[in-house]
């Protein structure tokens, strides 16, 4: 599953934390400027109750007058919807104005000096005060409160998005600032490689949690420049001691064979270990290459080379490893093609790809040697009829010492490092190997090499 860069997982979170903060924020701040409103309400309700019960203390009609100029102040003032008066004694007269509030006048009187209610579609505040057995219930709107946490909400969702943007922006440029280093050292890891092994990050001036990380690359880096190098000299080392006596055993067994002295089953008997005398010192060339390819120390004798003449020649050697299996060579082979190689390099992997694509390759079967000029670049392909290749097997052609199956027969199976050195070498000129075709009755493989201008 694809996922996305880190510095957009991190604006992402950041947003969303920035988001969630601001939700709870602003339910908070809502919940307090209602409660203050509510606050602010109930004491103004106090407030009058204390004056009407002090200015109209004669008669409930003094009250009456007290309370109905309360309730006609002008529009901008505080003002109540209604009221409700009731005494003790006499729990069934009561007085409201409007007559709906009569049925809140509870008795006995609550503990509860405040609370809502709906009548209708309006909320009210209703505040119930008792004083010398007359019980007085006063109503004011909610809709002062509900208006300013009304104008508080319409302005914070409007500030809402701005700020989540300003924020999500905000944490990009961090995070972008943040990865810098880490996208520097990416950079500067990827260039690395096993023949640039030499190389180390840039150590910063600074101690943070980024130099700590890149010296531990570095050293990192140091043990692995370390074993590898160890590796290369082991197989240069072990190549170059069997050379010797490898040759020495092929030079003797080649003598007693021409000597005529052992009977035929011995001929035989020296004939195959000849053989595998052959197959040996093979597999000790490769790995002497490969190894001054490793540590960097083949130097190629790069000339201007006619790629088409080699390929020609090649072809002819191919002709006579296909004959005993009955296989017939096709080829297309443009003229004058130049590249800037090594002669004797190039030739190892043209007959390498033919030796494969004729050993792996059915009786009687074909193979395709093409070379061409496409934009600038020499394209030469090798081609047979052999059993494709499996898709989960592909990535891992050009491993050393990889077969496609397990034979390990000398005449099919081979050593797994022909591939391997292929690349080596085609890379150390600057172009790229692959495979480019792989079907179930067709499978081919591609040089590219950057071409020389045409001196015609």
């Amino acid at each position: 599953m694809k996922t996305w860069p880190l510095r957009w997982q991190i604006t992402l979170w950041a947003a969303l934390v920035t988001g969630l903060a601001l939700v709870v924020f602003g339910a908070v701040v809502v919940f307090e400027v209602y409660s203050q409103q509510v606050e602010t309400i109930d004491a103004q309700l106090a407030t009058d109750a204390g004056l009407v019960f002090t200015a109209g203390a004669a008669s409930q009609e003094r009250m009456m007058e007290d309370l109905a100029h309360l309730t006609g102040l002008p529009k901008g003032e505080f003002s109540l919807y209604g009221f409700a008066i009731g005494r003790s004694e006499e729990p069934a007269t009561i007085r409201a104005q409007p007559e709906t509030l009569a049925g809140l006048v509870p008795s006995p009187p609550p503990a509860r000096k405040f609370f809502t209610q709906k009548l209708g579609k309006k909320r009210l505040r209703i505040g119930i005060f008792t004083r010398n057995g007359t019980t007085l219930l006063l109503a004011t709107s909610l809709h002062r409160a509900e208006d300013s946490v009304g104008d508080l909400l319409g302005a914070y969702l409007l500030a809402f998005p701005l700020v989540l943007l300003l924020a999500a922006g905000g944490s990009w440029w961090i995070a972008r600032r943040a990865l810098r280093p880490i996208m520097h050292i990416t950079r500067a890891a990827r260039s690395i490689t096993a023949d640039r092994l030499g190389e180390r990050l840039p150590v910063p001036d600074t101690t943070d949690e980024i130099g700590e990380h890149i010296q531990v690359l570095n050293g990192m880096f140091d043990r692995l420049q370390r074993s590898f190098g160890q590796a290369n000299r082991f197989t240069a080392d072990a190549a170059h001691e069997l050379r010797t006596p490898l040759t020495i055993m092929r030079g003797q067994i080649e003598e007693a064979l021409r000597s005529g002295r052992f009977k035929l089953e011995q001929e035989r008997f020296l004939v195959g270990l000849l053989e595998e005398t052959t197959g040996l010192q093979k597999i000790s060339d490769n790995l002497l290459l490969l190894a001054r390819f490793d540590t960097g120390k083949n130097t190629l004798q790069l000339t201007s080379l006619d790629f088409s003449a080699l390929i020609s020649e090649a072809g002819e050697d191919a002709e006579l490893l296909a004959a005993p299996k009955g296989i017939s060579i096709r080829a297309q082979i443009a003229p004058s093609i130049h590249v800037n190689g090594d002669r004797v390099m190039l030739r190892r992997v043209a007959l390498n790809l033919i030796d494969n694509a004729v050993k792996f390759n059915r009786e009687g079967g074909e193979v395709s040697l093409v070379l061409r000029s496409v934009d600038g670049t020499a394209v030469f392909s090798v081609g047979n009829t052999g059993p494709g290749i499996s898709p989960e097997r592909q990535g891992a052609l050009f491993e050393r010492f990889f077969r496609i199956g397990s034979d390990r027969n000398r005449d099919t199976g081979g050593s797994g490092l022909g591939l391997s050195l292929c690349r080596e070498i085609v890379n150390a000129h600057g172009g790229r190997i692959e495979l480019s075709r792989s079907k179930e009755d067709w499978t081919e493989f591609s040089v590219h090499l950057v071409m020389l201008p045409n001196r015609e």
